[in-house]
């Protein structure tokens, strides 16, 4: 990484010192809503914590800080969707997260190419901290010869997918963590310098911004030209894709007395599915929202923080909780969220979004272990063991899954059986999650390598 100049250091200060304000501020009045009401409702006639940003405010700036060949030629934009069966334009592919990517995967995982993103020096509660490489949300979108990626050292990428060749490369204030949409060949990103942005992906330029209020973790997806996004301020929301306006905020919760700041509110990504948006709460809830009022429908426990991002197949929405509930859950979405069944073969807390496949579920464990669950009942069927707990979301590929794990491998494995076909040695842990393209898998690690594998 190249030296920051004093500017910049001053203006990451000054962004930690309104983050740190705008979390006390906020962190404190959403508290006394929940408080007040029992169980997360929409603020009725209170201002929107959403909001426009000004473009000439914007963090890190609104233009590349390195652009290369002009800009990128991307397809023309087909459908009112984040999901195309050809690419990966968004996290889990789809709206319902059961969409991985496309094959063949290869026998045996080969590095093709390789890019040293830039680090993030900062604090972390007082401590100094270097953030490297791609969060645990961080999956990337490929699409029509590019792959676009934005990582915790606060930069979103743009890359030619044969060669790896640097096309553009957007700064911003703070870590983009979360996945990246794709929608009329315009990226949706939101970071933690509290901001969503909307880019031109062929140039790398940001056309709008909004303020949201706190950090991002979650990733948007658009369903019928509208964009749907939650965020730690315990908010779900409804914009505008072209513009950025807001359509609905609707609280959900996660937000009272005793949370961090930065780990709270809602950091799932939202699935959506037949008019409803499914998303899991630091407090330990599933929500059910109206897409057209952003009302509530229905709620249903997952009894610990909820972290992984819903899956919905059929008539049913599986989630799972993190160690104080450490369970695959299983909800009848036409029964108001009615319990089917819950697995509990991993004590140790799940932070893996599942992929579904041929009736099955796939997901990894802190225990270490890549679990297969039969999704109509909830039995295991089979475990895979890594040497380390297992953050990133499996791809399903072709009756092949490939994930990464904190033993700092990628790993290729037999959906049928568990069998270990092949594992990759990255240059740190991988908390990620994979995407696959015509067979070419596309991750990030944790010690700040992007990779091109197949």
């Amino acid at each position: 990484m190249s030296e920051r100049t004093n500017d910049e250091a001053a203006s990451e200060r000054a962004v930690d010192r309104l983050i740190s304000r705008r979390d006390f501020a906020l962190g404190g009045a959403l508290g006394l809503l929940g408080l007040a009401t029992g169980l997360p409702r929409m603020a009725e006639g209170a201002k929107p914590v959403t909001r426009p940003y000004p473009l000439r405010r914007v963090f890190g700036g609104i233009t590349p800080k390195e652009s290369h060949g002009g800009p990128l030629k991307l397809p023309p934009w087909q459908g009112d969707d984040s999901f195309a069966k050809g690419s990966v334009l968004m996290f889990r592919g789809s709206p319902s997260h059961t969409h991985y990517g496309t094959g063949p995967l290869p026998d045996r995982l080969k590095v093709r190419w390789t890019h040293r993103m830039i680090d993030f020096k900062t604090k972390l509660r007082g401590r100094p901290i270097t953030w490297k490489g791609t969060g645990w949300t961080g999956q990337p979108v490929v699409h029509g010869g590019y792959v676009f990626v934005g990582s915790v050292g606060c930069n979103l990428y743009a890359f030619e997918t044969a060669t790896g060749k640097l096309r553009w490369r957007l700064e911003g204030g703070r870590m983009f963590k979360s996945s990246p949409c794709l929608y009329q060949n315009r990226l949706y990103l939101g970071s933690v310098d509290n901001l969503l942005r909307c880019i031109d992906a062929a140039t790398g330029k940001v056309l709008w911004a909004a303020w949201m209020g706190g950090d991002n973790d979650s990733s948007p997806c658009v369903v019928d030209d509208k964009l749907y996004i939650c965020g730690e301020t315990g908010h779900a929301r409804c914009l505008d894709p072209r513009t950025g306006k807001l359509q609905w905020e609707t609280y959900l919760g996660g937000t009272g007395r005793g949370t961090k700041p930065g780990s709270n509110g809602v950091e799932t990504s939202p699935a959506v599915v037949d008019g409803e948006l499914f998303a899991g709460s630091y407090d330990g809830r599933l929500f059910c929202v109206d897409i057209k009022s952003g009302r509530i429908k229905w709620t249903a426990k997952t009894h610990d923080d909820t972290d992984v991002s819903p899956v919905v197949v059929g008539n049913h929405v599986y989630i799972a909780a993190e160690d104080r509930a450490s369970r695959l859950y299983c909800f009848d979405r036409r029964r108001k969220g009615k319990l089917v069944w819950q697995y509990e073969g991993n004590p140790s807390g799940y932070w893996s979004t599942p992929a579904y496949a041929d009736g099955k579920l796939y997901i990894g464990g802190q225990d270490g272990l890549l679990h297969c669950v039969d999704a109509a009942t909830g039995r295991g069927l089979w475990t895979y063991r890594t040497e380390a707990p297992i953050w990133s979301s499996p791809a399903h590929v072709g009756g092949r899954l490939v994930f990464g794990s904190y033993d700092q491998h990628l790993h290729l494995v037999d959906a049928a059986s568990g069998r270990g076909i092949h594992k990759l040695r990255l240059d740190g842990r991988c908390i990620s999650t994979p995407a696959v393209v015509d067979g070419r898998v596309y991750v990030g690690t944790a010690t700040g390598t992007f990779y091109c594998v197949g």
